[in-house]
């Protein structure tokens, strides 16, 4: 008989059960990692599906989880999640910047690391761990395991009230700061030593080439000089041999432009020192587009030859068939660098991958980016206030707030789901009128955490580490130990005193879900953040590498401890 500490519950049915959900995660994960380094999840393919789902599926989850799960008498167990998500984040803040002092952290990465203690993974990881647990009624229900779900979407709400509403995200701009205030003194210097060494690659690179140009010029002016076909036989032909001398020519220059496309890297470097070269010359309103516009820019704008005497394969550079992209190609799709050390856009709030940016019209802002320093603080304040009140109109904020209101309001939530409290006719199918929506809701919510996963694969695929700092070692393994060790021990010791104060009452599963909140690692998104800072020209991503170091070592340990601490929680602290 296996042995028991206690409980009903096997103590080894409760440590497969914990280490269960791992394999689950892994094994996703991995898919990821595999399906980016083959390039099927591109960079540009992470950030459409991490758009789809902050703006379309993640809001299903929600709305199903909540007015399925929650009713009007769960409303104290959603100010307690919401007041031990505020003690996580500030437990996890305080905690990294003493990891700052005491291990000499790179000035640079300040805000990085205090961003590392504030950020889990908070959503993907619980969920998937609730999903597996409830799975045949041993641990958890399947009610159970739904209603754990709609507790780590209060979880992830208040995250993204913090990350996003409160602006705290921009604790990573703090790292930059040098380098997107700092050089504007120099830009007068920086353009002129780009024009100099513009016009003498120009040189240089026309002189090779200038008897082509000249040859290619004739020919052109002969092509259309030709009469039009109605007059065909008044007129005299061009000699045979001229056509097919310029045809041959273009046809090599046409093989030498795929030859030297065939890197992706270099279209998008090339295409972004185009982008920044219109946009410091003739800085127009038209430039100033939003970033998703500009996110096809590596691969559309170079590739895309329409005159081409080749047959073109119509993904034009199958990135399948090349190198791996790394965190170079994260940088040059999310870096918002150069427009952001100009003045080009502004930050705004938003849940997207886009991090926050809005283009500016200098037309009609030109007068407020001159008197910016002379707004008062009223001003500051009300602005501030409009880009909060602007967060709770984004998908996954409106979704949460709309949800609440259902299931807290019983007249509501029985046009959704079945009611015990209030009697609504129900449909044909002798379901509540609008059980429809509840449908398409956990269908498309479904997708939600696989997909999520998967990304989180496809990142961490891609970190690379170029140089580390001397002695960071210490910080990487610190801050590693702060989120995966020490945090789960002060979270175990905070939700056994509300226990037995009574916040939780007979609810073991929120107890449960707030214990998981406090050992997750960090959420991948810093990736992203950091990059959307980054100056893509650069060689050294400080940063960047920092950042790598420190989710690397944490993914690295969490199949350990993670199990540990459900284990722990289960048999010790809850008792089962």
């Amino acid at each position: 008989m296996a042995p028991t500490c206690g409980g009903g519950i096997p103590l080894g049915m409760v440590i497969y059960a914990a280490v269960k959900p791992i394999f689950k995660i892994y094994f996703i994960i991995a898919i990821g990692f595999y399906l980016a380094k083959r390039n099927i999840l591109s960079v540009p393919t992470c950030r459409d599906i991490s758009d789809a789902i902050v703006s379309a599926i993640m809001p299903c989850l929600i709305f199903n989880n909540i007015v399925s799960n929650l009713k009007s008498s769960d409303i104290k167990n959603l100010g307690i999640i919401f007041f031990e998500g505020t003690l996580l984040f500030s437990l996890g803040l305080m905690l990294a910047y003493i990891v700052s002092l005491i291990t000499n952290c790179p000035k640079r990465w300040l805000g990085g690391l205090l961003s590392v203690g504030l950020f889990p993974n908070i959503s993907d990881l619980p969920i998937a761990y609730m999903q597996t647990l409830s799975k045949g009624g041993r641990i958890f229900s399947a009610t159970e395991g739904d209603k754990g779900v709609a507790y780590v979407c209060i979880f992830l709400a208040s995250q993204v009230f913090y990350q996003f509403s409160l602006g705290l995200y921009q604790l990573v701009e703090w790292d930059f700061r040098d380098e997107i205030k700092g050089e504007n003194y120099n830009d007068d210097e920086n353009q002129n030593s780009s024009l100099t060494e513009k016009e003498s690659n120009q040189n240089n690179s026309t002189t090779p080439n200038e008897e082509d140009d000249e040859q290619t010029s004739i020919s052109s002016s002969e092509l259309n000089q030709q009469p039009n076909p109605v007059n065909i036989e008044k007129t005299e032909s061009p000699p045979a041999n001229d056509l097919e001398n310029s045809q041959h020519r273009a046809f090599l220059r046409q093989h030498e432009l795929l030859k030297n496309n065939s890197n992706p890297r270099s279209s998008i470097s090339m295409n972004s020192g185009e982008s920044i070269s219109s946009h410091s010359s003739q800085p127009q309103p038209q430039a100033q587009t939003h970033t998703s516009s500009r996110r096809r820019n590596s691969q559309t704008s170079s590739n895309t030859n329409y005159y081409s005497l080749n047959p073109v394969n119509s993904r034009a550079v199958d990135l399948r068939t090349q190198k791996s992209q790394d965190i170079q190609d994260v940088i040059n799709e999310y870096s918002e660098f150069e427009r952001l050390r100009t003045n080009q856009v502004r930050q705004n709030v938003t849940g997207t991958s886009d991090v926050g940016i809005e283009p500016i019209d200098l037309v009609n802002d030109s007068q407020s980016l001159q008197s910016s320093h002379l707004e008062t603080k009223g001003a500051k304040f009300k602005r501030h206030a409009i880009r909060v009140l602007k967060n709770f109109a984004a998908p996954n904020s409106a979704s949460l707030i709309i949800s609440i209101i259902i299931a807290m309001a019983p007249p509501l939530k029985a046009l959704f789901v079945p009611s015990n409290q209030v009697h609504i006719h129900p449909a044909p199918d002798e379901q509540p009128p609008l059980s429809f929506i509840i449908d398409l809701t956990s269908y498309v919510g479904n997708a939600s955490v696989p997909l999520g996963l998967l990304l989180l694969g496809a990142t961490i695929s891609r970190l690379k580490v170029r140089a580390m700092p001397p002695g960071f070692w210490k910080t990487a393994l610190a801050i590693t130990a702060t989120r995966l060790i020490i945090l789960p021990i002060i979270g175990v010791g905070l939700t056994t005193g509300f226990y037995k104060g009574g916040w939780f009452g007979d609810d073991h599963l929120v107890r449960f879900i707030s214990v998981l909140e406090f050992g997750l690692p960090n959420a991948t998104a810093l990736v992203y953040f950091t990059a959307f800072y980054t100056d893509p020209h650069l060689d050294d991503h400080l940063q960047m590498d920092c950042l790598a170091v420190c989710l690397i070592c944490q993914y690295l340990i969490l199949w350990i401890t993670l199990p540990f601490l459900v284990t722990f929680t289960l048999k010790v602290s809850i008792g089962l």
